[in-house]
């Protein structure tokens, strides 16, 4: 006999599915490490702006000073763009603060040349635009991007070595490359790496959404087991493949609507959901447990043999008398009516759920609490439950089990 262990309600999808809420609530969290990426990305060129104008001061203050009083303008500038995304305005900030940067980088080329290697700054104000523009303006994301590396050119190619207005010095022309080349790839690697992180958890989202609406398309929403639509779709599965090496048992809670009339719905809606609950512990991982309406549910079980059928279903059975459930004062007591089905080759899935609800139905008319299977052993032509006015005739292969 197969180990009937306890069956885990998972799917093999590997991304965990975000509830509308869940996916608010990242999204967010996104939007405030953006802003938070923004500011940082201002307060960076805010002391790279003041760092030129202690440097270039430092040297000569006459070649100099146009350097030293753009550095000051840009440094208010950024302040008045960071005060722009304080106040909501989060993308004219952060679009007037990389267009400052990358002037003032031309500016600063246009002195001391392209020797000082200052254009390899724009290589992360350029990637910068899709950090800190949001992905509802990816035209704008290029512009920026297009604008920084066609200023970049212009740095390259019309500011060669030797050719600023006041060239920096030997030594210190080389020691100030050395310093932009690093800077700048630093920045690229941390820009690269946080827009990485972005798109991961962008995907971490649409794929948790995705998964949440494959849930709700193929769950119960109140008891968290399936319902009809994977059941039928492996059902057709089988049958399209021939496959006949299944049983399928419904499960029907007896008196339940007496419960819901006399107690109320909430009352009725726990009940059920502790059955979904036993019913989930009870069967293997391979079997599928659905809500199939109602207080009925269907069991799918691939792979079991009849002898093993009985035993299990009655155990569940008395799984369930264990249930107690109070409403308004009163203790509920659960049982339940079983009717099983062996499935065959050349079925259809309404033929052997058919099957099913006719030993149900017998079960039902024998006095509740109990387990009728029917062992089928070609197709069967049942039509469901029989009319009240005829008469029952059991199926070939009719076994009980109170």
């Amino acid at each position: 006999m197969k180990r009937w262990r306890k069956r885990r309600h998972v799917s093999g999808s590997e991304a965990a599915p975000l509830t509308p809420d869940q996916v608010q609530t990242l999204r967010d969290r996104q939007d405030q490490t953006g802003q938070r990426t923004v500011r940082m990305f201002l307060l960076v060129f805010f002391i790279g702006a003041l760092s030129h104008v202690a440097l270039f001061s430092s040297l000569d203050a006459a070649h100099y000073r146009g350097i030293v009083l753009v550095s000051v303008v840009d440094a208010v500038l950024v302040a008045v763009a960071f005060l722009l995304i304080l106040e909501g305005y989060e993308t004219r900030g952060a679009v007037m603060a990389l267009v400052v940067a990358t002037l003032h980088m031309l500016w600063v080329v246009m002195q001391v040349s392209a020797s000082a290697s200052v254009e390899s700054i724009l290589f992360p104000i350029a990637v910068a635009p899709f950090l800190m523009i949001r992905r509802e303006f990816p035209a704008l994301r290029v512009a920026l991007s297009s604008f920084t590396i066609g200023i970049y050119l212009v740095c390259e190619i019309a500011f060669p070595a030797g050719t600023g207005e006041h060239p920096l010095d030997g030594e210190l022309a080389d020691a100030f490359a050395s310093g932009n080349r690093i800077s700048a790839g630093i920045a690229v690697l941390a820009i690269v790496a946080l827009v990485q992180v972005k798109m991961s958890a962008t995907r971490r989202i649409l794929e948790g959404s995705a998964r949440y609406g494959e849930l709700r398309a193929t769950t119960d929403e109140l008891t968290g087991v399936f319902n009809r639509r994977p059941i039928i779709a492996q059902l057709s599965q089988w049958a399209a493949r021939g496959r006949g090496n299944y049983a399928i048992a419904l499960i029907d809670l007896d008196y339940f609507k007496t419960i819901n009339d006399e107690y109320g719905h909430d009352c009725g809606d726990t009940v059920i959901q502790a059955v979904a609950l036993t019913l989930r512990s009870h069967f293997r991982e391979a079997d599928m447990v659905s809500r199939w309406g109602g207080d009925e549910f269907l069991v799918l079980m691939p792979g079991v043999r009849h002898a093993d059928l009985l035993p299990v279903l009655d155990r569940l059975r008395q799984a369930i008398n264990l249930i107690e459930k109070r409403c308004k004062g009163h203790v509920h007591r659960v049982t339940v009516s079983i009717g099983a089905s062996m499935g065959a080759m050349g079925q259809t899935p309404d033929e052997c759920i058919a099957a099913a609800d006719h030993a149900l139905y017998r079960a039902k008319e024998e006095g509740r609490n109990r387990v009728v299977a029917v062992g089928v052993s070609e197709p069967t032509h049942a039509l469901g439950r029989p009319s009240p006015d005829e008469p029952v005739t059991p199926a070939s292969g009719l076994a009980r089990h109170p």
